[in-house]
């Protein structure tokens, strides 16, 4: 997200550090700035995460509820992903209807979910045709300082990792919950985000709120676990080269490996 908020001199002032090959917080390039999370924040949510990039926060909840299946998947559960950036997270941000940035955030996110796939949707079907769980993950930006693209994800993956469902019996097609027998629903390949910036010809991870008001364009890549790729998003008018796009795809991998070591530690 690229919002003009520096003056001319702070501008002169990064580029001058840039071709230090220096960035204006002392980070590296490929260094992200510390990240912190903590798991089963919302006590009345199945699942969910704060996470911390720096000074941005993100959180999400999952919330289960019973429903019907789409007719074109009868023996699959529903996910639906949807993203707030509220107004006490920056000044920019405005009470009201997602806009296009929201909408683009819950998109990618949904799309590194979906596609790892983190869940396999057959696990949430109790009676095909007739009853599935649809899980609810909304995700809420409580303060803004750049990349909310990584830190939602990483909430919202989070979430899913410590979402507890009730279990479910059923008999003579009644569907009966035992919201006393909780158990964590399976997860199938976890999945990651990395953003990776493109600012005056150099790329740069994890972008402050400064740098991405400079950046010329970047692109977030989700990785599974075992190193491919399962989604990607560009973002901003600039363009990227071949070598830049493969460039961005090595640094992003190499950085993935870090956040999932942290959120493998998460039980």
């Amino acid at each position: 997200m690229m919002v003009n908020i520096i003056s001319e001199i702070c501008e002169e002032n990064i580029i001058d550090m840039l071709n230090q090959n220096k960035r204006v917080d002392n980070r590296k390039f490929d260094e992200y700035r510390e990240i912190t999370i903590k798991t089963d924040y919302i006590s009345k949510a199945e699942g969910s995460a704060m996470v911390s990039v720096g000074a941005t926060t993100a959180i999400a909840g999952v919330k289960a509820s019973l429903t019907t299946p789409f007719s074109n998947s009868p023996d699959e559960g529903i996910i639906i992903t949807n993203t707030e950036l509220l107004a006490i997270a920056n000044k920019n941000f405005e009470y009201g209807p997602p806009n296009k940035f929201a909408v683009e955030i819950s998109r990618v996110v949904d799309r590194s979910i979906r596609e790892a796939p983190l869940i396999d949707l057959k696990e949430l079907s109790i009676i095909d045709e007739s009853t599935c769980w649809k899980l609810h993950i909304d995700i809420y930006i409580l303060d803004f300082d750049g990349n909310i693209m990584d830190a939602a994800c990483l909430a919202a993956v989070c979430a899913l990792l410590t979402t507890k469902l009730p279990s479910v019996n059923t008999v003579n097609g009644e569907v009966n919950i035992d919201y006393d027998n909780l158990t964590k629903i399976p997860i199938k390949n976890k999945s990651i985000l990395c953003s990776v910036a493109k600012l005056y010809d150099q790329l740069i991870v994890d972008p402050s709120a400064v740098e991405e008001s400079l950046m010329d364009t970047g692109i977030s890549i989700a990785f599974r676990e075992d190193g491919s790729i399962c989604a990607m998003q560009k973002s901003g008018f600039g363009s990227l080269t071949i070598e830049e796009v493969r460039n961005s795809i090595n640094i992003a991998y190499k950085k993935s490996r870090e956040l999932f070591a942290i959120i493998n530690k998460i039980e």
